[in-house]
């Protein structure tokens, strides 16, 4: 039979071949040791797969392949139970984190700044501040018919609140207005603090981080974990028309610089086997499925080896059909299921030098002493499409995983259908 839906002896005996098979790294190029490594990655997750293929069945109310049912009976009814605690904990999460209708992140100063004042004020008329002749002092409170206009109740912090341009022409002073309220004194690490909260929260909006972060805690709270990717910059099109000289309507579009954050699936999230958290992991695997358009559009991103590509689209679809995915799309078997599909791995991690080296990944003087590097790959058809070194400083794997419940013990987290079995 087709059918890959795994038995619990069938998983340790795979997980002991795939340890007499790849027990070592000695591999002669890059894309094969990163080849290896996916497949060692693979095979240890295999509990956790036949973990998280029961948590689905539970929540959709169908009975896996292990069920039997007697000469009598042709069915049995399935109270989805599963699935009614799984969406009250999800819509929980979702009211407690955007309830104010804001991605959850806010920015505060410390009790005690560091490389800035706490507090700043007024110079003393007592103690008067060299001041440059050549400077206007601008009047912070205003004069009579200057055409500003206060709202009720404003207080001195108000008038001074985001008037970056005033700042610049008062003579403040470091600390505390020693006669306070009649000097006004400022925060400036809290309106720092203020200032990057409000920018985060205008990025995040541009690059729809509510809707990727509501399916990271759909799968957390379902499967256990779930998995943010980023953040990285990206180039988004701004979609503008505008008038020209003849005063017709002309499409001008602008590129704007945002951050991008991606919700990986724990489906497609490979793990150094050896580690317990993000931070221990030696290296991590993303696999993408792309169509031939997709991989085609690879050769617009930065570092992606057009030639590498168009070679990789020449060879024909390499997608190999994973056992759960016959249970994710309701499919009886692996016959029944064909994907014209090319599979492509993301690496992140640690590699050797030479091997980076070979593979052409050109290192600075600087690096000539180390023994491995940390780089990003992406191969597929054993070509490299991409290999630069890691771009974060300093060096991290860009995931972020939550597991809705913590095993300490294991990598994965335990979810809510697990514990209701």
């Amino acid at each position: 039979m087709a059918d890959r839906l795994i038995t619990d002896d069938a998983i340790a005996s795979l997980v002991e071949e795939s340890k007499e098979k790849n027990n070592s790294d000695n591999f002669s190029n890059l894309q094969g040791l990163i080849k290896q490594r996916f497949i060692r990655s693979e095979d240890s997750r295999l509990f956790d797969e036949s973990r998280w293929l029961k948590a689905y069945r539970n929540y959709r109310g169908l009975y896996g392949s292990d069920m039997t049912f007697t000469e009598k009976e042709k069915s049995r009814v399935f109270v989805k139970i599963t699935k009614t605690k799984v969406l009250a904990a999800f819509g929980q999460l979702i009211e407690v984190l955007f309830s104010s209708g804001k991605f959850p992140i806010g920015v505060e100063p410390t009790p005690i700044p560091d490389s800035i004042a706490q507090f700043a004020s007024v110079g003393d008329e007592e103690a008067p501040k060299k001041k440059d002749p050549k400077v206007e002092i601008r009047d912070i409170y205003g004069y009579a018919g200057d055409g500003k206009k206060l709202t009720p109740g404003a207080t001195t912090a108000d008038l001074l609140r985001g008037l970056q341009e005033n700042y610049a022409e008062v003579d403040f002073n470091e600390g505390p207005s020693i006669k306070s309220p009649d000097k006004p004194q400022i925060e400036p690490a809290k309106e720092t603090a203020e200032n990057l909260q409000k920018l985060i929260h205008d990025q995040l909006e541009e690059t729809s981080a509510i809707t990727m972060l509501r399916h990271v805690l759909f799968e957390m709270v379902l499967l256990g974990t779930g998995v943010l990717k980023g953040p990285f910059t990206h180039d988004k099109v701004l979609h503008k028309w505008e008038k020209n000289d003849d005063g017709e309507q002309e499409y001008r579009p602008k590129a704007k610089t945002v951050p991008k954050l991606e919700a990986v699936s724990i489906w497609d999230f490979y793990p150094d086997p050896d580690a317990t958290s993000i931070a221990d992991c030696d290296y991590v695997i993303q696999r993408h499925s792309f169509n031939r358009s997709q991989l085609r559009d690879l050769k617009n991103r930065p570092f992606f080896m057009s030639e590498a590509i168009a070679d990789c689209i020449s060879m024909g679809e390499n997608y190999e059909v994973r056992g759960f995915e016959t249970s994710l799309l309701d499919r009886e078997n692996l016959d029944d299921l064909q994907k014209k599909r090319f599979e492509v791995y993301e690496y992140w991690g640690s590699m050797d030098k030479d091997l980076a080296e070979q593979a052409g990944l050109p290192l600075s003087e600087e690096m000539e002493d180390l023994d491995e590097v940390q780089i990003n790959a992406w191969i597929c058809n054993g070509k490299v499409l991409r290999l630069v070194l890691n771009p974060f400083t300093p060096e991290r794997i860009p995931f972020h995983v939550c597991p809705y419940e913590i095993n300490p013990y294991q990598f994965f987290g335990v979810g809510i259908p697990e514990n209701m079995d």
